[in-house]
């Protein structure tokens, strides 16, 4: 049994950003976030849960009950969080492509209108988050999904009780070259497989 104790990691802090759709791949995970990207701000204290999902079939036979092969048959990754910022952003995402406009010039203001009709949202998403062991080991993440949308929000709750939540999921959509799903891109060191030892 091999065990490091210094390879626990704790994701301190983080944040979830939007771009539109086709932005490029952001630089490494030390290089802040530029325009176009928009942070979506504070998240509750449970953080950002990801989410991996493969469902496959196997293939069933008279001579054996033990399948020969499995058929993959779906694939789902999928980024959610409870965010507490009402902002234009925020807002834009959990319903589906909602716009703010003043009613007026200088009025201050403004106008959103929900569609009857849903309609696709594609956006492109980074997560970033930082281990920060002490003073000089540091470790930055990056997760990139080129293509995403929101498959669901949460209720939220208008009370004098607590902030306003918005809870959503967004989940990873085929890319373009029908292979790149997503992005990790970090500087910890112990993402690498080990050299094979010399025989």
């Amino acid at each position: 049994m091999s065990v490091n104790p210094g390879l626990v990691r704790v994701p301190g802090t983080g944040g979830v950003s939007l771009a539109p759709s086709g932005t490029a791949e952001p630089a490494d995970a030390a290089v802040p976030l530029a325009a176009p990207w928009l942070g979506l701000g504070l998240t509750t204290k449970d953080g950002v849960t990801l989410k991996r999902s493969v469902e496959k079939e196997g293939t069933e036979h008279w001579q054996q009950v033990t399948p020969a092969r499995f058929i993959y048959t779906g694939h789902q990754f999928t980024v959610a969080a409870v965010f507490q910022e009402s902002k234009h952003i925020v807002l834009s995402a959990y319903f589906g492509g909602l716009r703010f406009a003043e009613t007026a010039a200088g009025s201050k203001k403004y106008r959103g209108v929900i569609s009857a009709t849903p309609r696709s949202d594609i956006r492109s998403l980074v997560l970033n988050w930082v281990d920060q062991v002490s003073d000089t080991e540091v470790y930055r993440h990056r997760l990139w999904l080129p293509r995403c949308e929101v498959t669901e929000t949460e209720e939220t709750k208008i009370t004098r009780a607590q902030e306003s939540q918005w809870g959503m999921t967004f989940a990873a959509l085929a890319p373009p070259d029908g292979d790149t799903l997503a992005v990790w891109l970090t500087d910890d060191p112990a993402v690498l497989m080990p050299a094979p030892a010399d025989k």
